[in-house]
């Protein structure tokens, strides 16, 4: 018996049916409701490039919130279970899962009203990107889209962004000169710059941008290298976009 077909936990239906332990049925709810939110905006911002229609439902996934003495037990692709309190996407179960914590880990910052619906939208971005193959691709690139994603989302919703980016720190390094094994604040302000420069791109090209770059991944055959990717940004972004994304201090 899986994870989520255990009898103790409650299951809610919506776009992403969520299964959740009983004592936490208030942020399933919650979780659900962004769950629902994205899934409408993602399936529409990754529609078919050549027709820009669905051309295909938005793929299938469950969710499960997990009780902080479960974590251990909580679907994953690796051995040892996944750091505490960071929402993680698994293609370990069928469906893939999406797995969320019952409190979000200190490191994830700042923390506003924001915070739970932009991890929530970033891993569900995860889940559209990686219904297709992908090849191999920068760290920064890989991340970008997700958090550039959630931003979409998160404009589209009326959500605070900007107050929540305003509390954002600035590291001493870029994303494109982030390097991994790194702390847990490390990733964060990784994460967080990524977050910046995506919210900054939507509001500058519009979101479609996300559609043409997922669209060129999905179609790549090769390992995209530094040079490749940051290329295949700015023909996503279009004209004018390579002096911009040298003037972005995140880039």
């Amino acid at each position: 018996m899986s994870f989520v077909d255990n009898s103790v936990y409650e299951k809610l239906d919506g776009a992403v049916p969520v299964f959740h332990a009983p004592e936490l049925s208030s942020l399933a709810s919650e979780i659900r409701r962004y769950l629902d939110a994205g899934i409408s905006a993602l399936t529409e911002i990754f529609k078919s490039e050549a027709t820009r229609r669905v051309v295909s439902a938005a793929p299938e996934l469950r969710a499960v919130v997990v009780a902080e003495d479960e974590w251990e037990k909580a679907p994953r692709e690796s051995e040892h279970p996944y750091p505490p309190g960071l929402p993680y996407f698994t293609r370990s179960t069928e469906p893939p899962t999406l797995v969320f914590p019952e409190k979000l880990s200190p490191a994830i910052r700042p923390r506003t009203e924001a915070t739970l619906p932009l991890m929530v939208w970033h891993e569900l971005a995860h889940a559209f990107l990686l219904r297709n193959p992908v090849v191999k691709t920068p760290a920064w690139l890989r991340e970008f889209i997700p958090q550039a994603a959630s931003a979409a989302v998160a404009r589209r919703e009326g959500l605070p962004l900007e107050s929540h980016l305003e509390k954002i720190d600035r590291p001493d390094f870029t994303a494109r000169t982030f390097r991994s094994p790194a702390t847990a604040e490390g990733q964060m302000a990784f994460q967080n710059l990524l977050l910046s420069l995506g919210n900054a791109a939507v509001e500058e090209f519009g979101e479609d941008f996300l559609n043409r770059l997922v669209h060129k991944l999905w179609r790549e055959e090769n390992i995209v290298g530094e040079k490749r990717a940051a290329a295949m940004l700015a023909e996503a972004l279009g004209s004018g976009s390579g002096a911009w994304l040298e003037m972005r201090e995140e880039f």
